[in-house]
């Protein structure tokens, strides 16, 4: 895999993740908060893009999203491979809404 072939699959990471972003800030902005570590003002920003502003944003060789996973206990209870019961995915809610918010 050349140079050109990560930055292509860098951008369209990007812009899935700003189309899926903006779509979570829609429906619910403190849902979408928690789910993506992001502060109020960003999730207004990221709410009140355009397309234009969106793919203008995704053409960029620098990954825009992140997985915050430095806690083994997150790790744990997002793992499908760990026995499953109803509370695991509350479990890593909680857990991943600990993690301070990314800001502007």
């Amino acid at each position: 895999m050349n140079a050109d072939d990560v930055f292509s699959e860098i951008r369209e990471v990007n812009l899935a993740y700003l189309m899926l972003a903006q779509s979570l800030v829609r429906r619910n902005s403190v849902e979408a908060q928690v789910r993506l570590g992001v502060s109020a003002p960003l999730a207004a920003i990221i709410g009140g893009l355009s397309a234009a502003q969106i793919v203008r944003l995704a053409d960029s060789d620098m990954l825009l999203c992140g997985v915050d996973l430095h806690e083994g206990s997150v790790l744990s209870a997002l793992n499908d491979s760990l026995a499953r019961h109803e509370m695991q995915p509350m479990h890593a809610a909680m857990l991943l809404a600990q993690l301070p918010a990314r800001t502007l």
